[in-house]
């Protein structure tokens, strides 16, 4: 009797110590406290961060963050002494459109024209030589008919056409274009009959398109030679003169 009434205490004595030791082992380490040290000689002890070294590309990378919220002058130019200015003289045949239904009136075209190469001011590598623009004065003369009625008729271009070019070479210095622009035409004639002259003068809308070769070989450090070969056409009004032939000048 003793011994059955011993076993009956003792079950439930058991079933509540594991009770109680449940929540005990199910704790995780990570909530176990931190163990401190007690006094200065644990603390020397104690393993110290060292401090983290620098990558060797850190320094290029903070550059590179801070080239993307500044500023910069562009270097492209800083060893191109030339300006990107040229003034040249133009001679070359004009083929006036005929008023006579043949193909054309050739006659002697000069003129003047002075470039600047715009595409420096954009700060872009590619376009530094591709982007240029022309200011352009050109005259053709003719004159027809016999001693008793005769016509003489002279007609100046004036035009700005901005040029796109596909350089090439050393230091890019030679490359073919393409060209358009616009201006306007001036048109003076005088017709004699009998010594008795009759002047008429007109102005006219004018397109510019062509194209053409162009070359800039350096002469010194600051200057060089500018020439050209150019297949050029100027439309005033429902007539087309074309312009085949060349200039020459100097660039800085």
């Amino acid at each position: 009797m003793r011994i059955s009434t011993l076993h009956a205490r003792l079950l439930p004595l058991l079933l509540g110590a594991l009770a109680l030791s449940t929540p005990a082992l199910a704790q995780d380490e990570d909530d176990a406290p931190l163990a401190y040290p007690d006094d200065e000689e644990e603390v020397e002890d104690a393993p110290r961060k060292l401090p983290r070294r620098s990558e060797p590309t850190a320094d290029y990378d903070r550059m590179a963050e801070e080239a993307e919220n500044e500023e910069f002058e562009a270097l492209a130019g800083l060893d191109d002494p030339n300006k990107g200015f040229a003034g040249e003289l133009i001679l070359g045949t004009m083929l006036l459109d005929s008023s006579r239904g043949r193909f054309a009136d050739p006659t002697l075209g000069l003129g003047l024209r002075f470039t600047w190469e715009y595409g420096r001011i954009l700060n872009n590598e590619p376009l530094r030589e591709a982007l240029w623009a022309d200011v352009r004065w050109m005259m053709s003369s003719q004159s027809d008919g016999t001693e008793l009625i005769n016509g003489r008729s002279r007609i100046h271009y004036f035009s700005v056409a901005p040029a796109y070019e596909f350089a090439f070479g050393p230091s890019k210095a030679y490359g073919f274009f393409g060209q358009v622009g616009g201006g306007l035409a001036y048109q003076s004639t005088a017709i004699v009959i009998n010594e008795e002259e009759t002047g008429v003068k007109g102005m006219k809308a004018l397109i510019q398109y062509g194209v053409g070769f162009r070359g800039r070989p350096r002469v010194s450090d600051k200057v060089a030679l500018s020439f050209r070969l150019e297949l050029m056409r100027f439309r005033r009004g429902y007539l087309d003169d074309t312009f085949l032939g060349g200039s020459v000048g100097t660039a800085f």
